[in-house]
């Protein structure tokens, strides 16, 4: 909407920067005189000290209008400043009264100075004068540089004006202009106009005088753009700081995303925000947080073109660009892309949803994502904006460039529905509290997830035998209170699982304790705990408990559901059960009493045929004594020479070949036959019996590098295990550099694994064991990475060699993207701290081929080879290169 107004205002001096021939020079001519300078650095010391005392440009640009019209005695000297869209605006003005019209506020169009004349005004700096009564100007070329002097410049042109410029002029009611183009970083700022309603000749001193005061102008506007960006980025980065302080804050999470979105929409000028969480299966966050202004639609990340930003696939459209600034990108820097929709209306993807935006016009989408992986976006809204521009009098712009301007009357221009746009630095701040919303939920999530696998099997989901056993603490504490209220254990063992594991692999083994966890759950109420104990062993809490036969009738049901096929991988897997149960307070008042009389009636109903379960009773010793028969043949082992040291190579996936093995340790005893590491080495460490036992494994391995050195076989590693005892030994060092001074071999050759759970007890302790092993030469590595929680910090100041991946992120490597995207991490963190990675566990050629592509160094498991004996593995290091086994 356009309203003429009753006021007359003139026009900027349009086309002054035309290029005419160049003309001699002409003498000055002496201008006007004026007491109130009697020298030009009276004059700009006062500009000066104005520039140096105010920080306001608008008070500047004033006092700089007022003193040059006062110097020069002109009727109008104005500051004209050119706008983004090319029009331009009176923002600074000083007036004789009674001659000239106010031009101040008014606008103009970009068209009344073309772009040719401004590229001359930047290119060749012309300062330009016109004289209308006599239709001449001269273009007179400015210094380059402040301290230019300017009397060398000899470029003064004199051409006629041109008439439709001319008639412009007169309609305003001016004989004599002079403009000064206004310059700041290179680029065309504004114009310095000097106008008189009588015909006036300007004389070198003015006009050097003049241009010095321009000069600082351009400083002072320099200088205002430096503050103001300086302070801008001082807002911003408070914001910030504000924001990341309450993403990262320890209140609880609705309240703290509600008072970051709060701040978002404060410090990025917007009207609505939209904060969209994906939800995972263990987060409890929110999925969605808004604030102001909002589309009509209810959960619009769920339309086409909020799915597209969301997924990999980037929306082409001209009307959605997609924005990136020039934030710093290292390889481990999280870089996220903003997309910016400057009008809806316009968007073709968006015009279905048009009605359902209202009044929102403008759209800023900050995807929080890193790499392939989305987890949400925040969404910034702007609502359309009413503009009010006072325009020098009505423009019609098919007659521009033919005709005058004839009226300069103020022209009143209202317009509606335009979309409010964000700047450069506005866009670079919202993508940096991307970034910040993203490491605030990825943390989050991390903790959730630290937190969950911490108390929770993270094969079957299920609780793992800490959080059991503290439920079952406050299940026993709650009994005592009550008086009267029973609690019953279960502890169940899987019949068979073993020979299904060791037949079809590990990965069915994994999938059917997966569909076993199912069932267990299935047969329990909600308020009933089930968790996984260790291996094939599960755990189950009944509390509270209305009498013993309750327990038994849950130890049928289970041991019914178990008797039922399992399909896995296409065959029917049969499983049976053996369930022992013990019952508080009968059978015990404590945790530890309790699971141990249940531990004692699961081998009693294995005693019984298996597949049936086990009340305890006080004189089912049967267990204790199997227990204490085998702590005593474990005593004679060493002595009767029962221990074996089997060897499973290790696969360089660089050289093809074996470079290494890892040092087992099996136990055949005369009595029990071969007996599993799981029942005796616990057992060991026990009863401190894992102490020479260890010391046997370093004496034989290191026994066992000097026949190969003997047998000229190539230069390899051996691995043993180190236990948490062993480790603790404050001798551990000394007694290794005898066994080697002892033997002669090269300590190189010999590595020593301790878990990462060990290495986190003491991190102090750690350091210095380790840092003295490595003085005597020898490797270290750190066996089961990833299942101990170590942190980082810590990390990085073990002195290792070696890092092997624990073989749980193997097992599903090809299958699950979570076990992809830790194996990657842990490969990365290891190449980046210089060491060897191993991974553990690889079964199958898929898996091999798959660590290969992720630059993995070694792999170990059985689908180079079983662990072998002696014999054996010597045969094969003889036979190399070695043939991979298929999957």
């Amino acid at each position: 909407m356009v309203e003429p107004q009753d006021h007359k205002v003139s026009s900027p001096d349009a086309q002054d920067a035309t290029a005419p021939e160049t003309s001699p020079r002409l003498s000055p001519e002496q201008g006007p005189s004026c007491p109130l300078f009697p020298d030009r650095e009276t004059l700009l010391t006062r500009i000066t000290q104005q520039i140096r005392s105010s920080r306001n440009l608008s008070e500047i640009l004033q006092t700089i209008a007022w003193e040059s019209r006062a110097f020069l005695g002109v009727d109008r000297v104005k500051v004209y400043h050119f706008m983004s869209d090319g029009s331009g605006e009176v923002i600074a003005e000083a007036l004789h009264p009674h001659t000239l019209p106010s031009l101040l506020g008014l606008r103009f169009p970009a068209t009344d100075i073309p772009p040719e004349a401004r590229r001359l005004f930047i290119q060749t700096r012309q300062r330009v004068i016109v004289d209308v009564d006599s239709g001449q100007k001269t273009s007179d070329l400015l210094p380059w540089h402040p301290d230019q002097d300017h009397s060398e410049m000899e470029d003064i042109r004199h051409t006629p004006v041109d008439p439709c410029h001319q008639e412009y002029l007169k309609a305003m009611g001016v004989s004599s202009s002079l403009v000064i183009p206004i310059l700041a970083r290179n680029s065309l700022w504004g114009l310095f106009v000097a106008h008189h309603s009588q015909p006036r000749n300007f004389n070198e001193r003015e006009l050097q005088i003049i241009q010095l005061m321009v000069d600082q102008l351009s400083i002072a506007v320099a200088q205002s753009q430096l503050v103001e960006r300086a302070q801008q980025q001082a807002e911003h980065e408070a914001a910030l700081n504000k924001i990341s302080t309450i993403l990262h804050s320890q209140c609880p999470s609705q309240q703290r995303e509600k008072e970051a979105i709060a701040e978002i929409l404060q410090a990025t000028k917007s009207d609505g925000i939209r904060l969209y969480v994906a939800l995972e299966h263990s987060s409890n966050y929110f999925p969605l947080y808004t604030l102001g202004v909002q589309p009509a639609i209810p959960i619009i990340e769920e339309t086409p073109f909020w799915k597209k930003i969301l997924g990999i696939t980037h929306p082409e459209c001209e009307s959605c660009q997609q924005y990136e600034t020039d934030l710093p990108t290292p390889q481990d820097a999280y870089h996220l892309q903003t997309y910016h929709v400057a009008n809806v209306l316009d968007h073709p993807q968006l015009s279905s949803l048009s009605a359902s935006f209202g009044k929102i016009r403008s759209l800023l989408i900050i995807p929080l994502q890193y790499h392939q992986r989305c987890i949400g976006c925040l969404t910034l809204f702007r609502q359309e904006v009413t503009t009010e521009t006072l325009w020098a009098g009505q423009v019609n712009q098919d007659e521009r460039n033919r005709l005058p301007r004839q009226s300069f009357k103020l022209w009143r221009e209202v317009t509606k529905g335009i979309p409010r746009q964000w700047t450069h630095q506005e866009m670079k701040l919202a993508q940096s509290i991307g970034i910040h919303v993203y490491m605030s939920v990825m943390e989050r999530r991390i903790k959730e997830m630290l937190r969950h696998q911490a108390y929770h099997d993270y094969l079957t989901g299920l609780s793992n035998r800490t959080l059991f056993s503290e439920n079952l603490s406050l299940a026993l504490a709650n009994s005592h209170l009550t008086r009267g209220e029973l609690v019953a254990v279960l502890f169940l063992d899987l019949d068979g699982f073993k020979r299904i594991n060791d037949t079809l692999g590990h990965y069915v083994g994994d999938r059917l304790l997966q569909q076993v966890g199912k069932r267990l759950v299935s047969c329990l109420d909600n308020a009933e705990v089930v968790a996984r104990w260790g291996g094939d062993e599960f755990t189950i809490l009944l509390c509270p408990l209305v009498n013993t036969q309750k327990a038994q009738t849950v130890a049928r049901q289970i041991i019914a559901a178990l008797n039922v096929p399992f399909h896995c991988e296409g065959k029917d897997l049969y499983l049976k059960g053996s369930i022992g149960i013990a019952i508080a307070p009968y059978h015990g008042e404590d945790t530890d009493t309790l699971l141990k009389h249940a531990d004692i009636a699961l081998f009693e109903a294995k005693q019984q045929g298996r597949n049936t379960y086990q009340v305890y009773t006080p004189d089912l010793s049967t267990y204790a004594q199997q227990r204490l028969a085998l702590e005593h043949s474990l005593y004679k082992a060493l002595e009767r020479s029962e221990f074996l040291l089997y060897y499973q190579p290790q696969y360089s996936l660089t050289h093809n070949q074996i470079i290494g093995v890892e040092g087992l340790l099996r136990w055949q005893s005369p009595e029990e036959g071969w007996v599993s590491p799981k029942e005796f080495i616990p057992l060991a460490e026990e009863t401190g019996l894992i102490m020479p036992i260890g010391d046997w494994v370093l004496q034989t391995a290191s026994e066992q590098l000097q026949q190969w050195h003997v047998k000229e076989f190539p230069p390899l590693t051996i691995s043993v295990n180190l236990s948490a005892r062993q480790f603790q030994d404050k001798k551990l060092a000394l007694r290794i550099q005898q066994l080697i001074e002892q033997t002669g071999i090269n300590p190189h050759q010999l590595e020593l694994e301790i878990t990462e759970s060990i290495a986190i007890q003491d991190v102090s302790y750690t350091i210095r064991v380790l840092k003295q092993l490595q003085k005597i030469g020898l490797k270290i590595a750190m066996d089961d990475f990833g299942t101990g929680y170590s942190s980082l910090s810590a990390l990085k100041l073990f002195p290792l060699d070696t890092l092997k991946i624990d073989k749980c992120f193997i097992n599903d490597l090809t299958l699950d993207d979570h076990d992809v995207a830790i194996v990657k991490s842990i490969i990365a963190l290891g190449h980046g701290l210089g060491l060897t990675v191993v991974a553990e566990g690889v079964e199958t050629r898929n898996q091999l081929e798959f660590l290969r592509s992720l630059h993995c160094d070694i792999v170990q498991g059985y689908c180079i080879s079983r662990p072998l004996a002696m014999a054996e593995i010597e045969q094969l290091i003889e036979n190399q290169p070695l043939s991979v086994q298929s999957p």
